[in-house]
């Protein structure tokens, strides 16, 4: 299975319908930190892929209940997936 296909009961990455299982997909482009604004009733898993499908790690902080900033240690882009 392709890693973005890991995200998705349906095959793909995106917004995959309501419940447990739905997740979001943020895109963001040269920058080294990315601030979410998510509507998620708890707090979701995040993964980060740059442009290459590779896994990023980076310091992750749940700011609020709703808000979550990603710092990079470089700029980057990717995406920000949210389940």
């Amino acid at each position: 299975m392709a890693i973005g296909n890991a995200f998705n009961n349906s095959g793909g990455t995106g917004s995959s319908g309501g419940g447990s299982s739905s997740s979001v997909e943020f895109s963001f482009t040269n920058q080294s930190s990315v601030t979410i604004t998510h509507t998620f009733d708890t707090k979701p898993f995040v993964f980060i892929l740059d442009t290459a499908g590779n896994i990023i790690q980076a310091d992750i902080q749940y700011t609020s209940s709703s808000q979550i900033l990603i710092n990079f240690v470089i700029s980057l882009s990717g995406i920000v997936v949210l389940r």
